[in-house]
């Protein structure tokens, strides 16, 4: 029984107080490039799990283009996500968007419908972004960081470099230098080995 010196809103207060401590605790998931294919599933991952404190990062919070879809996506768990602005040629703006991260998870890489005309459209971005990730992970602790890479970053090797028995593993690279792979699968390629470099 309740003691009668205690105020009526005592309960309501504790429970908030519960509350505030669960939320306090909640580790902190970054994700880079949330409004992309892949970034976008991974939010909802976490989102669903509830037991974190969800933060995705998007070029323009003011792009209602790239932020309506994921209003409308994730539905009523789209509250419980916090938008920061980074891009991926702005070191710096990765960087902040890391602090006080305890997990990272980096999606975010240029992928284009159509080859560009110059490569280094997708490799500058893809491969300083993951620099930038790196360094924030860094500087800030993170305790863990992933980072999607891609087959193109191992199935596009030169003839003789292939495996007999066409089962590629980890040892197995595309080499970014020759006419036989494209502009994107150069770009995960020195992106993921900039990633191993650091």
């Amino acid at each position: 029984p309740q003691n009668p010196k205690t105020p009526d809103n005592y309960q309501s207060n504790k429970k908030e107080q519960y509350q505030m401590v669960e939320l306090k605790s909640k580790p902190v998931v970054l994700i880079t490039g949330v409004s992309g294919y892949l970034g976008s599933h991974v939010a909802n991952v976490f989102l669903k799990d509830g037991c974190y404190s969800v933060r995705g990062t998007v070029r323009d919070l003011s792009n209602a283009k790239k932020i309506e879809p994921l209003r409308k996506a994730f539905g009523h768990y789209f509250a419980d996500l916090t938008l920061v602005e980074a891009d991926l040629l702005n070191a710096d703006s990765v960087i902040n968007a890391i602090k006080g991260a305890d997990f990272v998870v980096h999606t975010a890489s240029p992928f284009p419908l159509k080859q560009p005309r110059d490569e280094m459209e997708l490799i500058k971005p893809a491969v300083d972004g993951t620099l930038a990730v790196m360094k924030g992970c860094h500087l800030h602790k993170v305790k863990r960081v992933v980072i999607t890479s891609s087959v193109a970053a191992i199935s596009q090797c030169l003839p003789q470099d292939r495996p007999q028995n066409n089962i590629y593993n980890e040892s197995h690279w595309s080499n970014p230098v020759g006419n036989h792979i494209n502009a994107y699968s150069k770009s995960k390629t020195l992106a993921e080995r900039a990633a191993w470099d650091f």
